[in-house]
């Protein structure tokens, strides 16, 4: 048996993994990843002290405020 081929069997399920870390998984069309911003170092602590749930809304609100981006009915 090639190594590794029980993996996916044996692993636990998405929320009990994401518990283990103390994270929610993500909810569908929900989108996680890295991006590079250039802030003064008081903005950058801000959003450091926000959860990622929180800097989405942030960032969601602040291109809704500034024209860039119209939020759907329902939306996050």
């Amino acid at each position: 048996m090639p190594r590794g081929e029980n993996l996916e069997r044996d692993r636990p399920p998405r929320e009990v993994l994401a518990a283990r870390f103390g994270v929610k998984p993500l909810e569908p069309g929900e989108h996680s990843g890295n991006l590079r911003i250039r802030a003064s170092r008081e903005v950058w602590e801000a959003l450091a002290r926000l959860s990622p749930l929180e800097r989405g809304r942030v960032v969601a609100k602040g291109l809704e405020a500034l024209g860039l981006w119209k939020e759907e009915e329902g939306g996050t």
